[in-house]
C-alpha cells in the first residue's frame, strides 16, 4: 500500500490504474479526484484507491439516532433540524430534515413546533434527511407550550403548562423532561 497526502480536487490516477472507493471519485475524463483533504490509500492487491479524510467527517446515515429541534409541524409532515447525533457526538451543522406521519395518523399529536426529540434517521437522499419518530426509544423529550411557550411537565400521559393550563398530547420517551440527561448530551446550559 502507497500513502500521499492530497487535496479535494487533486488527480489521484486515472481510471484503468485504480478503482475510486470512500472519499474520491472519477470525473468526466476518467480521471480519478479526491473528494476530501486527506491520506490517499492506494491498495496495489485490489487496484483500488481512497482517501482517509484527516479530520473525521459526520454524517448521517439510515439507522443514526438525533437529537433534533421541530421547526414546523403540518397534519401529514413536519420539518426537524438536528444537532446532535446520538451517542454525545454534536453536528458542526444542523441537518434539516423532515418527518413524515404514517398513513391514517396526524403529526399533531406526536410532536410541536420548538420540541426536541429523539428521532432515528430513516434516510438520506441527496442531502435531504427524513426522520422516524415512531421507532422504538424515539419521541419528545421537551415539549413547548403551543399556547405561551412555556416548557409542557408531564402528568399521567398528558403533558400541560404551568403558565396557562393549557393540555397536549405528544409521543414522549421514557425519560421524558429530564434535563440532567439533556445537559449531559448537548453539553451546555440550558
Amino acid at each position: 500500500m502507497r500513502k500521499k497526502l492530497v487535496v479535494p480536487g487533486e488527480v489521484l490516477c486515472v481510471l484503468e490504474e485504480f478503482l475510486p472507493r470512500l472519499g474520491s471519485f472519477v470525473n468526466g475524463e476518467g480521471k480519478v479526484k479526491a473528494r476530501v483533504l486527506g491520506e490517499a490509500v492506494y491498495d496495489l492487491r485490489s487496484k483500488e484507491v481512497s482517501v482517509r479524510p484527516l479530520k473525521q467527517i459526520i454524517d448521517l446515515r439510515a439507522g443514526d439516532r438525533v437529537i433534533a429541534e421541530v421547526k414546523d409541524v403540518q397534519d401529514k409532515i413536519a420539518v426537524a433540524e438536528a444537532f446532535l447525533k446520538l451517542p454525545n457526538i454534536p453536528l458542526k451543522y444542523r441537518r434539516t430534515g423532515v418527518v413524515i406521519a404514517k398513513r391514517n395518523d396526524v403529526l399533531d399529536n406526536l410532536l410541536g413546533i420548538g420540541d426536541i426529540a429523539v428521532l432515528t434517521v430513516r434516510g438520506v437522499y441527496r442531502g435531504i434527511n427524513t426522520f422516524d419518530v415512531y421507532s422504538p426509544g424515539c419521541g419528545v423529550m421537551l415539549a413547548i407550550c403551543s399556547v405561551c411557550g412555556n416548557v409542557l411537565d408531564k402528568r399521567d400521559n398528558i403533558l400541560s403548562c404551568s403558565r396557562c393550563g393549557n393540555k397536549e398530547r405528544r409521543k414522549t420517551v421514557l425519560k421524558y423532561g429530564n434535563l440532567d440527561i439533556l445537559k449531559q448530551l448537548i453539553g451546555e446550559e440550558l
